[in-house]
């Protein structure tokens, strides 16, 4: 099979001399991969390697079948998107957080604000806010919601999401999954990575998505769970 994104032996420490954990495994395009497993095994430090931003000990990522090595930092971080449990925002507006991404030379040669999707997306997600608000009166709830729709509009190949419904009533949890569902269908060549402890995944099934589990169940390993 062909992965969008795969992992083939990625090995990494979550701190200190800890031992390493080893991970294989693949994302299919259109489809959505769930890390599992107890707190302090590895989850969110597994994403923050995928996104370089935590260093491996070794091993290799695929994008599309090429090496994460043959593209910049900046390239790989565009296309396979870190989203933190606690996003940082701009300082300015609801609508500067969402335009300013587009005004980097290095993204806007790649991708183009989509206005109409930003619009319908706000509508979604951030309902009676206006676009002229300032982005620091919203709360953390909206802060991070508006974060997301900011990684939505650059369009990455790959979402490494962290417990993106967390501290979420059941209602907005289910509009930020939403967006994620039709995030993941606009194009063939999408996936999401995602580490969750709540009944996101049966949720995402419903709404159509494929997924699947990937288990950290110790330390030194990582391995599917089928």
């Amino acid at each position: 099979m062909k992965y969008l994104i795969e992992l083939q032996n990625l090995s990494f420490q979550t701190g200190g001399a800890g031992p390493a954990i080893t991970v294989s495994a693949g994302l299919p395009a259109g489809s959505v991969l769930f890390i599992s497993g107890p707190s302090g095994v590895g989850k969110t430090t597994l994403l923050r390697t995928i996104s370089r931003l935590h260093g491996s000990i070794s091993g290799e990522v695929y994008l599309d079948g090429q090496s994460w090595a043959s593209y910049s930092v900046f390239q790989w971080r565009r296309l396979v998107h870190y989203f933190p449990q606690k996003p940082v925002l701009f300082s300015g507006t609801v609508r500067d957080n969402l335009t300013i991404p587009f005004t980097v030379a290095r993204v806007s040669k790649d991708v183009v604000l989509n206005h109409d999707r930003a619009k319908r997306l706000l509508t979604l997600l951030l309902p009676g806010k206006s676009p002229e608000q300032d982005a620091s009166t919203l709360s953390g709830g909206e802060s991070s919601r508006l974060a997301l729709i900011r990684a939505l509009l650059i369009e990455p190949a790959v979402l490494l999401l962290d417990e993106p419904t967390a501290h979420l009533d059941r209602k907005t949890g289910t509009l930020v999954l939403q967006a994620l569902a039709g995030w993941l269908n606009e194009q063939p060549r999408r996936g999401i990575i995602m580490v969750s402890h709540g009944n996101d995944a049966a949720q995402l099934v419903e709404m159509g998505a494929s997924t699947d589990i990937l288990n950290l169940g110790g330390r030194g390993k990582g391995a599917w769970d089928k």
